[in-house]
Protein backbone atom coordinates (compact mmCIF):
# COMPACT_ATOMS: atom_id res chain seq x y z
CA UNK A 1 0.00 0.00 0.00
CA UNK A 2 1.30 3.63 -0.81
CA UNK A 3 0.22 6.37 1.47
CA UNK A 4 0.09 9.88 -0.28
CA UNK A 5 0.24 13.05 1.34
CA UNK A 6 -0.06 16.68 -0.47
CA UNK A 7 0.72 19.87 0.64
CA UNK A 8 1.75 23.43 -1.59
CA UNK A 9 5.25 23.00 0.43
CA UNK A 10 6.01 22.38 4.17
CA UNK A 11 3.02 22.76 6.18
CA UNK A 12 2.14 19.15 5.73
CA UNK A 13 5.48 17.95 7.06
CA UNK A 14 3.94 19.01 10.72
CA UNK A 15 0.73 16.12 9.68
CA UNK A 16 3.41 13.78 8.37
CA UNK A 17 5.78 13.89 11.29
CA UNK A 18 2.72 13.51 13.82
CA UNK A 19 1.98 10.36 11.76
CA UNK A 20 5.66 9.23 11.91
CA UNK A 21 6.09 9.52 15.54
CA UNK A 22 3.11 8.49 17.00
CA UNK A 23 1.82 5.67 14.58
CA UNK A 24 5.41 4.36 12.77
CA UNK A 25 3.67 4.77 9.65
CA UNK A 26 4.10 0.78 8.16
CA UNK A 27 3.12 1.81 4.11
CA UNK A 28 5.06 3.71 1.48
CA UNK A 29 4.81 7.48 1.94
CA UNK A 30 4.90 9.75 -0.81
CA UNK A 31 4.68 13.59 0.34
CA UNK A 32 4.29 15.57 -3.05
CA UNK A 33 5.03 19.21 -2.40
CA UNK A 34 4.09 22.25 -5.14
CA UNK A 35 6.91 24.00 -4.05
CA UNK A 36 6.70 25.68 -7.36
CA UNK A 37 3.24 27.69 -6.33
CA UNK A 38 3.69 27.85 -2.76
CA UNK A 39 1.87 29.78 -0.97
CA UNK A 40 -1.82 28.85 -2.08
CA UNK A 41 -3.57 31.18 0.14
CA UNK A 42 -3.51 34.71 -1.70
CA UNK A 43 -3.48 33.38 -5.12
CA UNK A 44 -6.00 33.44 -7.20
CA UNK A 45 -8.74 30.40 -6.09
CA UNK A 46 -9.02 28.36 -9.95
CA UNK A 47 -5.71 28.84 -10.39
CA UNK A 48 -4.84 27.02 -6.74
CA UNK A 49 -8.01 24.80 -7.89
CA UNK A 50 -6.38 23.64 -11.01
CA UNK A 51 -2.88 23.18 -9.51
CA UNK A 52 -3.97 20.91 -6.68
CA UNK A 53 -6.20 18.95 -9.06
CA UNK A 54 -3.46 17.94 -11.40
CA UNK A 55 -1.09 17.67 -8.22
CA UNK A 56 -3.70 15.01 -7.00
CA UNK A 57 -3.73 13.61 -10.05
CA UNK A 58 -0.13 12.42 -9.99
CA UNK A 59 -0.54 10.88 -6.81
CA UNK A 60 -3.30 8.47 -8.10
CA UNK A 61 -1.44 7.82 -11.16
CA UNK A 62 1.38 6.48 -8.82
CA UNK A 63 -1.28 4.38 -6.72
CA UNK A 64 -1.34 6.49 -3.63
CA UNK A 65 -4.38 5.26 -1.49
CA UNK A 66 -5.78 6.92 0.81
CA UNK A 67 -4.32 10.53 0.21
CA UNK A 68 -4.26 13.04 2.82
CA UNK A 69 -4.56 16.62 1.55
CA UNK A 70 -2.39 17.91 4.53
CA UNK A 71 -3.65 21.21 3.22
CA UNK A 72 -5.85 23.29 4.79
CA UNK A 73 -6.77 25.50 1.57
CA UNK A 74 -6.46 22.51 -0.81
CA UNK A 75 -8.83 20.84 1.64
CA UNK A 76 -11.52 23.59 1.79
CA UNK A 77 -11.54 24.39 -1.89
CA UNK A 78 -11.42 20.94 -3.64
CA UNK A 79 -11.86 17.53 -1.54
CA UNK A 80 -15.25 17.36 -2.47
CA UNK A 81 -14.33 17.72 -6.02
CA UNK A 82 -11.90 14.64 -5.29
CA UNK A 83 -14.07 12.46 -3.98
CA UNK A 84 -16.65 13.02 -6.71
CA UNK A 85 -13.34 12.43 -9.35
CA UNK A 86 -12.10 9.63 -7.61
CA UNK A 87 -14.66 7.63 -5.84
CA UNK A 88 -13.13 4.56 -5.22
CA UNK A 89 -9.53 6.84 -3.11
CA UNK A 90 -10.20 7.62 0.36
CA UNK A 91 -9.29 11.70 0.44
CA UNK A 92 -8.44 12.58 4.60
CA UNK A 93 -8.71 16.03 4.64
CA UNK A 94 -7.51 18.62 6.84
CA UNK A 95 -9.69 21.36 8.61
CA UNK A 96 -9.07 23.54 11.26
CA UNK A 97 -9.70 21.69 14.64
CA UNK A 98 -12.54 24.08 15.27
CA UNK A 99 -14.54 20.94 16.90
CA UNK A 100 -11.65 20.23 19.51
CA UNK A 101 -11.93 23.71 20.90
CA UNK A 102 -15.51 24.46 21.04
CA UNK A 103 -15.90 21.26 22.94
CA UNK A 104 -13.31 22.90 25.54
CA UNK A 105 -13.82 26.56 25.43
CA UNK A 106 -15.46 26.94 28.62
CA UNK A 107 -17.46 29.89 27.61
CA UNK A 108 -14.97 31.66 26.34
CA UNK A 109 -13.96 33.23 22.42
CA UNK A 110 -11.86 31.13 19.29
CA UNK A 111 -9.69 32.49 17.36
CA UNK A 112 -9.16 30.71 14.24
CA UNK A 113 -6.18 31.69 12.18
CA UNK A 114 -6.03 30.55 8.31
CA UNK A 115 -5.19 31.20 5.36
CA UNK A 116 -7.50 33.99 2.91
CA UNK A 117 -9.01 31.47 1.44
CA UNK A 118 -9.63 28.89 3.93
CA UNK A 119 -11.33 32.00 6.19
CA UNK A 120 -13.85 32.89 3.51
CA UNK A 121 -14.29 29.07 2.53
CA UNK A 122 -17.70 27.63 3.15
CA UNK A 123 -16.58 24.48 4.60
CA UNK A 124 -15.50 26.48 7.26
CA UNK A 125 -18.49 28.41 7.75
CA UNK A 126 -20.35 25.70 7.39
CA UNK A 127 -18.79 23.65 10.37
CA UNK A 128 -18.57 26.98 12.41
CA UNK A 129 -22.58 27.35 12.16
CA UNK A 130 -23.07 23.56 12.77
CA UNK A 131 -21.55 23.89 16.10
CA UNK A 132 -23.73 26.93 16.82
CA UNK A 133 -20.83 28.78 17.71
CA UNK A 134 -20.49 31.41 15.38
CA UNK A 135 -20.56 34.68 18.10
CA UNK A 136 -17.68 32.88 19.92
CA UNK A 137 -15.47 32.40 16.77
CA UNK A 138 -12.88 35.00 15.52
CA UNK A 139 -11.41 34.30 12.24
CA UNK A 140 -8.44 35.76 11.28
CA UNK A 141 -6.03 35.49 8.29
CA UNK A 142 -1.89 34.94 8.59
CA UNK A 143 -0.75 34.50 5.57
CA UNK A 144 2.54 35.85 6.22
CA UNK A 145 2.88 32.62 8.69
CA UNK A 146 2.95 30.56 5.13
CA UNK A 147 5.98 32.72 3.92
CA UNK A 148 7.95 32.81 6.66
CA UNK A 149 7.57 28.67 7.42
CA UNK A 150 8.83 28.35 3.58
CA UNK A 151 11.36 31.04 3.67
CA UNK A 152 12.96 30.63 7.49
CA UNK A 153 15.88 28.39 8.60
CA UNK A 154 14.17 26.72 11.74
CA UNK A 155 17.64 26.29 13.09
CA UNK A 156 17.86 29.49 13.89
CA UNK A 157 14.70 31.54 14.04
CA UNK A 158 14.65 35.35 14.07
CA UNK A 159 12.62 37.63 15.58
CA UNK A 160 10.43 38.33 12.62
CA UNK A 161 7.92 35.55 13.33
CA UNK A 162 7.10 36.52 16.70
CA UNK A 163 7.03 40.39 15.56
CA UNK A 164 4.36 39.35 13.11
CA UNK A 165 2.36 36.50 15.82
CA UNK A 166 2.65 39.52 17.94
CA UNK A 167 1.30 42.34 15.44
CA UNK A 168 -2.04 39.61 15.15
CA UNK A 169 -3.00 38.76 18.68
CA UNK A 170 -2.01 42.48 20.35
CA UNK A 171 -5.37 43.57 18.56
CA UNK A 172 -7.70 40.89 20.92
CA UNK A 173 -8.22 40.71 24.15
CA UNK A 174 -6.51 37.38 25.37
CA UNK A 175 -8.11 36.55 28.64
CA UNK A 176 -11.32 36.34 26.83
CA UNK A 177 -10.02 33.42 25.02
CA UNK A 178 -9.77 29.75 25.47
CA UNK A 179 -8.18 28.57 22.35
CA UNK A 180 -6.33 29.45 19.40
CA UNK A 181 -7.06 27.28 16.72
CA UNK A 182 -3.96 27.19 13.68
CA UNK A 183 -5.84 26.57 10.70
CA UNK A 184 -3.54 26.25 8.04
CA UNK A 185 -0.53 23.29 8.41
CA UNK A 186 2.21 25.45 7.87
CA UNK A 187 0.79 27.15 11.31
CA UNK A 188 2.22 24.35 13.81
CA UNK A 189 6.21 25.14 13.10
CA UNK A 190 5.40 28.31 14.97
CA UNK A 191 3.72 26.95 18.01
CA UNK A 192 6.09 27.36 20.27
CA UNK A 193 6.81 31.21 19.25
CA UNK A 194 2.72 31.75 19.96
CA UNK A 195 2.90 30.20 23.11
CA UNK A 196 6.15 32.73 24.01
CA UNK A 197 3.91 35.46 22.46
CA UNK A 198 1.23 34.94 24.36
CA UNK A 199 3.58 34.87 27.84
CA UNK A 200 4.86 37.85 26.59
CA UNK A 201 1.74 40.21 25.75
CA UNK A 202 -0.61 38.74 28.47
CA UNK A 203 0.80 36.45 30.98
CA UNK A 204 -3.05 35.84 32.85
CA UNK A 205 -4.22 34.30 29.35
CA UNK A 206 -5.05 30.81 29.73
CA UNK A 207 -4.54 29.88 25.98
CA UNK A 208 -4.69 26.39 24.46
CA UNK A 209 -2.67 26.90 20.82
CA UNK A 210 -3.83 23.24 19.07
CA UNK A 211 -4.50 21.90 15.48
CA UNK A 212 -5.64 19.09 13.87
CA UNK A 213 -2.54 16.68 13.08
CA UNK A 214 -3.53 14.18 15.76
CA UNK A 215 -6.81 13.46 14.71
CA UNK A 216 -5.75 13.13 10.92
CA UNK A 217 -3.41 10.94 12.08
CA UNK A 218 -6.18 8.60 14.09
CA UNK A 219 -8.06 9.15 11.23
CA UNK A 220 -5.31 7.77 8.61
CA UNK A 221 -4.91 4.92 10.28
CA UNK A 222 -8.55 4.19 10.54
CA UNK A 223 -8.60 4.17 7.20
CA UNK A 224 -5.64 2.12 6.69
CA UNK A 225 -7.38 -0.56 8.27
CA UNK A 226 -10.61 -0.46 6.64
CA UNK A 227 -8.31 -0.55 3.15
CA UNK A 228 -6.60 -3.62 4.38
CA UNK A 229 -9.29 -5.36 6.16
CA UNK A 230 -7.86 -5.76 9.77
CA UNK A 231 -8.72 -4.42 13.02
CA UNK A 232 -5.54 -4.22 14.40
CA UNK A 233 -2.37 -2.09 12.94
CA UNK A 234 1.53 -3.13 13.20
CA UNK A 235 3.59 -0.20 12.84
CA UNK A 236 6.92 -0.30 11.14
CA UNK A 237 9.04 2.05 9.70
CA UNK A 238 9.14 1.94 5.56
CA UNK A 239 10.63 4.32 2.98
CA UNK A 240 9.45 8.03 2.80
CA UNK A 241 9.99 9.39 -0.65
CA UNK A 242 9.31 13.51 -0.86
CA UNK A 243 8.30 14.77 -4.48
CA UNK A 244 8.34 18.60 -5.20
CA UNK A 245 7.53 20.41 -8.44
CA UNK A 246 10.64 22.52 -8.35
CA UNK A 247 13.96 21.99 -7.43
CA UNK A 248 14.87 24.24 -4.03
CA UNK A 249 17.91 22.59 -1.81
CA UNK A 250 16.38 25.16 0.59
CA UNK A 251 13.28 22.49 0.95
CA UNK A 252 15.24 19.99 1.02
CA UNK A 253 17.31 21.00 4.09
CA UNK A 254 14.13 22.28 6.03
CA UNK A 255 12.04 19.26 5.24
CA UNK A 256 14.54 17.17 7.46
CA UNK A 257 14.86 19.82 10.35
CA UNK A 258 10.80 19.26 10.41
CA UNK A 259 10.62 15.69 10.32
CA UNK A 260 14.42 15.02 11.82
CA UNK A 261 14.88 12.05 9.95
CA UNK A 262 18.44 11.15 7.90
CA UNK A 263 19.32 10.57 4.60
CA UNK A 264 18.95 6.85 4.71
CA UNK A 265 15.06 7.09 5.19
CA UNK A 266 14.10 9.28 2.70
CA UNK A 267 14.33 9.97 -1.23
CA UNK A 268 13.84 13.46 -2.49
CA UNK A 269 12.73 13.20 -6.48
CA UNK A 270 11.39 15.99 -8.71
CA UNK A 271 7.82 15.96 -10.18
Amino acid sequence: MKIGFFDSGLGGLTVLKEAIDNEALSEDIYYLADTKNTPYGTKDEEFVHSAIMNNIDYLVSIGCNPIVIACNTATSLCINDLRKKYENIIFIGTEPAVKVAADEKLNKKILVLATSITVKQEKLLNLIEELNIKDEVVLRSADDLVRFAESTDFSNLTQQENEYIKSILIDYDLEKFSHIVLGCTHFPLFKKNFKSVIEDICPKAEIQVIDGAKGISKNLINSINRLSERNEYIPSNKKITIITTSSKDSFTIRSKQILEISDKEVEYKLH
